[in-house]
């Protein structure tokens, strides 16, 4: 089902508000005896305009009744402006209608759109952030739930000092620029579902996700954090490589080792992802030069951790980041067609390897 935002169709529609006014004269020239038609009239003006997608409408706070039958004719929600005013007027119900953002059917019926718009009854959207996203990608599918402007979102994000006051567990997050690039919220934002007033800030999306974060990096977490000798942040890096790079739960403890043992040993990681992400495009198989991409996130020409988290990860993939492994692997590749990842201590198993599940 599409989402429009105050779009108004065009539309084929007489004007009823000068046939009503016109059928007001005709009354008065004949009298009551016009007075069944033209309620049968006015009752006709306040049944749905038909079926059709949701459409919606941002009630701005002070807007009269007047103003509110408009938009809402304009919106093809109503058959007729004059005709809405008028019921909300016999129902003393003008003055109470509250501003919000709301998502009408053209099949309610003016009556069921109106008793809405007095008791409150604004839209929520719920919008679901997979796991494996980053702050790009939360921006699109969050504009496009109509919950706030993408770039507004994005720009929030790079507000991480800010956020470092009110949250502890970010306190790791370096505050300087490496190679030009800057630090966000990358990683930290829990993809999960949640559920927002349309419209809002971006800054209560973005406190919503951190609290989310804050509840899942529990105080066991943090304990094997120290237990480890690392921070809260080389965690999370090394969390959202592992999501990126497994496809099933059971090979994510391996896929840490391999990255744990590659850095002890002092070899880069050579992680495709982090390329990916460094160049701001995702490819099956790197060119040779394409792994030569000038990035603090390119871990081909850097050694160890990339310079900050490629995506917010799940609870299994922070999981594997904590409790990887043991194992003596240096080397992993993925079955293209399952998702199967095969791990080699050697890289002439590795090579045997590449060949069988990737080919040429």
């Amino acid at each position: 089902m599409s989402n429009r935002t105050n779009q108004t169709r065009p539309s084929t529609r007489k004007n009823p508000g000068k046939l009503i006014a016109i059928i007001l004269l005709l009354l008065v020239v004949f009298g009551a005896t016009g007075v069944f038609s033209f309620n049968y009239f006015i009752g006709q003006m306040l049944e749905p305009v038909g079926d059709g997608d949701l459409v919606y409408v941002q009630i701005e706070e002070g807007a009269v009744i007047s103003d509110v039958a408009e938009q809402l004719a304009e919106n093809n929600l109503i058959r007729d402006a004059f005709a809405f005013e008028m019921l909300a007027k016999k129902e003393s119900t003008a003055n109470q209608i509250q501003s919000g953002y709301y998502a009408f059917s053209p099949a309610e019926s003016a009556q069921q759109i109106l008793d809405r718009l007095v008791t409150g009854d604004v839209a929520d959207a719920t919008v679901t952030i997979p796991e494996g996203r980053n702050i790009l990608e939360f921006a699109e599918i969050l504009e496009e739930k109509n919950v706030c402007d993408a770039e507004a979102f994005i720009e929030e994000t790079k507000k991480v000092a800010e956020y470092q006051k009110n949250y502890p567990i970010l306190s790791s997050i370096p505050l300087t620029e490496k190679d030009g690039v800057s630090r966000t919220l990358e990683g930290y934002l829990f993809p999960d579902t949640y559920s927002f007033s349309p419209g809002v800030e971006p800054s209560e999306v973005v406190t919503a996700m951190l609290d989310r974060f804050v509840e899942v990096y529990d105080q066991d977490h943090s304990k094997r954090t120290k237990e480890m000798g690392k921070t809260v942040d080389e965690l999370v890096i090394m969390a959202s490589i592992v999501e990126l790079e497994t496809k099933l739960v059971e090979d994510k403890a391996n896929a840490a080792s391999v990255f744990y043992n590659r850095i002890a040993a002092d070899m880069p990681l050579q992680s495709d992802i982090t390329v990916d992400y460094a160049r701001g495009e995702k490819t099956a198989v790197l060119t040779t030069e394409e792994t030569k991409f000038p990035s603090p996130y390119n871990t081909y020409i850097n050694t160890g951790l990339p310079f900050g988290p490629i995506c917010s990860f799940g609870e299994t993939s922070l999981d594997a980041a904590l409790y990887p492994a043991e194992s003596k692997y240096l080397y992993f590749v993925a079955d293209m067609n399952s998702g199967k990842i095969y791990f080699n201590e050697t890289y002439e198993e590795h090579l045997e390897d590449v060949e069988k599940y990737m080919g040429n």
